[in-house]
């Protein structure tokens, strides 16, 4: 015990933080013990998906939607969900899985959804990022997944000009 008052009394920084971390962390852990909404595994949320047909929500960017999102789920970005979106308040009885890339917005969301009256709200932990990592599939956005389609078909390829003139694409004839 003479150890520990003389190493406080020498390092009162360290012993400082130290006593930061641990209230932060206490306060943490309570306040997820309070909060309306639960954080599910990626386990948990295929069971839910499974079992429930939850709405999915995707609070993503645009781009990052774009590049890849779970099957079914809504583009529905921060800005886009606010208290009068007549879209979102249609599914209020309805569970609900919402995410986003690296789970940094998804959190203050689930708040908010559940202060608009929404009762049934999850999270999915580690957001899109983890969910590819525990090998789960992925769609992308339908016009990415077309146009890179296209490509080599003659859908994207411009006519030359003897083409242009005849009205005619040579893949037509």
């Amino acid at each position: 015990m003479e150890q520990v008052l003389e190493f406080t009394g020498n390092h009162p920084l360290l012993t400082g933080a130290l006593g930061a971390a641990i209230v932060a962390l206490i306060v943490y852990e309570i306040s997820r013990l309070f909060r309306k909404w639960k954080e599910l595994s990626t386990l948990e949320a295929v069971q839910l998906l499974n079992r429930e047909d939850p709405v999915v929500l995707d609070a993503s960017n645009s781009t990052d939607y774009a590049k890849g999102h779970i099957r079914g789920a809504l583009h529905m970005p921060q800005s886009r969900i606010e208290s009068g979106n007549q879209q979102l308040l249609k599914y209020r009885e309805r569970p609900v899985l919402i995410y986003c890339r690296n789970n940094q917005t998804a959190p203050q969301l689930a708040s908010r959804l559940v202060k608009m009256g929404f009762t049934n709200v999850n999270v999915l932990a580690g957001g899109l990022s983890q969910w590819i990592s525990d090998q789960q599939p992925v769609s992308r956005h339908k016009g990415a997944a077309k146009a890179e389609e296209g490509k080599g078909k003659g859908k994207g390829r411009k006519k030359s000009r003897d083409e242009k003139k005849s009205g005619t694409n040579e893949s037509e004839q």
